[in-house]
């Protein structure tokens, strides 16, 4: 088949845009390696924080544990010296007030010593009267009678006032005994009145969670600006209707019709593009008129609208 004129040229230009779309495919691949990377970055960083975080909280949920097991031993200590301490406080207790009984006793017993010594007495001197027979003056030993008598009165006045001073310096030293005995046990009991709290873990909303998927994904397919690109530098080198028709690199693709040749017509948009165009499949053109249709670098099919009975538009909205 003999070559056109505009063959070369045409040739030129496609694989040149070719080349700008592989490049710009190449740049979107090294852009999607670089946030990549960024990503992995990012979730070990994240893994990291939240690593050290679990850490922290178990360690501290452990430390807490460890005070509040020793807090509970001290108290069980202080419960223990409590009851020793009542023990030894009824024990002194006890002993002071036998004591103290021990010593109203005694002062009992001479009391009653005292007492039967001053009977014995009277007795004597009643006596002693008796066996003189009388004397010429009755009085006088009727006087000596009384005041005999006077004088066991005044001692057992005096007796009774001793008595009773011994009694109530008793129950006075055994009352004083009473309130250090409640005193010593109240002191006792206020060392271990108030339990110790134990502390418990934080209440808060714990570590804090970041959901973060790392860098923003990068599109690396070929959009319409891409084939614009590619065009624009075929136009430099001879290409008007040269574009990137692969069935791969499109979406949302609808049958609309035939051309006059038997070419399928399709409106379609590109992926990652929202506009919608109207044009041929390169699949479809290379059964038909395979002379237009070319592989880029890239592995894309491309089609030279020039060559074919279709055009490549834009669908007004």
């Amino acid at each position: 088949m003999p070559i056109g004129p505009l063959a070369l040229p045409i040739a030129a230009g496609v694989l040149q845009m070719g080349g700008s779309l592989f490049g710009a495919s190449r740049k979107r691949h090294a852009q999607k390696a670089q946030a990549a990377h960024a990503h992995i970055l990012r979730q070990q960083q994240l893994a990291n924080q939240a690593a050290q975080a679990s850490y922290k909280h178990t360690f501290s949920d452990a430390m807490l544990d460890i005070e509040n097991q020793r807090t509970q031993e001290v108290f069980d200590i202080k419960l223990g010296l409590y009851d020793d301490q009542i023990e030894i406080n009824k024990s002194a207790a006890n002993s002071a007030s036998s004591a103290e009984q021990f010593k109203l006793n005694e002062q009992m017993e001479q009391a009653a010593l005292n007492r039967n010594r001053m009977f014995k007495e009277l007795i004597a001197v009643q006596g002693a009267q008796a066996a003189r027979g009388g004397t010429a003056s009755r009085s006088r030993d009727r006087a000596d009678l009384i005041n005999s008598l006077g004088e066991f009165g005044r001692e057992q006045q005096e007796f009774n006032k001793t008595i009773y001073s011994a009694r109530s310096a008793h129950n006075q030293r055994m009352a004083a005994i009473v309130g250090q005995h409640e005193n010593a046990d109240y002191t006792a009991w206020s060392r271990i009145a108030i339990a110790p709290a134990l502390k418990l873990p934080g209440q808060g909303l714990g570590p804090e969670s970041i959901n973060v998927v790392g860098a923003a994904p990068v599109d690396t397919s070929i959009g319409f600006g891409d084939i614009m690109s590619g065009a624009s530098a075929g136009l430099q080198t001879g290409i008007s209707l040269a574009a990137i028709s692969d069935y791969e690199l499109k979406e949302n693709i609808e049958h609309v019709g035939k051309s006059s040749s038997g070419i399928h017509i399709y409106e379609f948009s590109y992926i990652g593009e929202n506009t919608r165009y109207r044009g041929a499949m390169a699949q479809d053109v290379i059964v038909k008129v395979p002379e237009a249709v070319s592989e880029m670098d890239n592995g894309y099919l491309g089609v030279n609208y020039d060559l074919i009975d279709v055009q490549m538009e834009k669908v007004k909205s």
